[in-house]
């Protein structure tokens, strides 16, 4: 008579059993912490912002008045150039052009003619002199602006031409 062990495996069941909650677990880790190579706010801030200036820039070119964007590192608002008063002016008939605050962690920079601009918060309103100029032409002065997240690899560029032109890349990847 053939003598049975006393000790057993796994089965087939249970084996499975194991791996499906390896999985749950694997896949809650993952959309909880993101994946690699992504940050979809960054993304959604940075077309965002290329929306807003191709409206900027189509609204200055009807109005055929010209528009600024004014920048510092953590927001950005627009401006109208007022005639009358020689000054920039908040765009306050147009909710589209409000100030707007990037989400806590995202950073701007910006660099025109090949110069990095320093992006400070301007002393009061009558200091405020756009770093971008979109004028009713449909020209804009030639940019690269970068958002990024601090301490992250993350980083889309807007580059505008001076035809007016306005391209989003996403720098781990290719051009959108």
């Amino acid at each position: 008579m053939p003598h049975r062990s006393s000790t057993r495996g796994f089965t087939l069941l249970e084996l499975l059993v194991v791996l499906v909650i390896l999985a749950v677990i694997a896949a809650t880790a993952v959309l909880s912490v993101g994946t690699l190579g992504s940050d979809d706010q960054i993304d959604r801030e940075a077309r965002r912002l290329v929306a807003l200036l191709q409206l900027a820039t189509e609204e200055s070119l009807f109005s055929g008045r010209d528009l600024g964007l004014y920048l510092e590192e953590d927001r950005y608002r627009f401006y109208a150039y007022s005639r009358d008063s020689a000054l920039w002016e908040p765009v306050g008939s147009d909710a589209s052009f409000r100030e707007r605050k990037l989400p806590e962690g995202l950073v701007l920079s910006l660099r025109v003619e090949d110069q990095d601009v320093d992006l400070i918060t301007a002393q009061s309103e009558t200091d405020i002199q756009p770093q971008v100029a979109i004028f009713g032409s449909g020209e804009l002065t030639p940019f690269e602006l970068v958002i990024e997240r601090e301490y992250s690899d993350i980083r889309f560029l807007i580059r505008g031409q001076a035809d007016g032109t306005l391209q989003l890349i996403d720098e781990s990847r290719s051009a959108i």
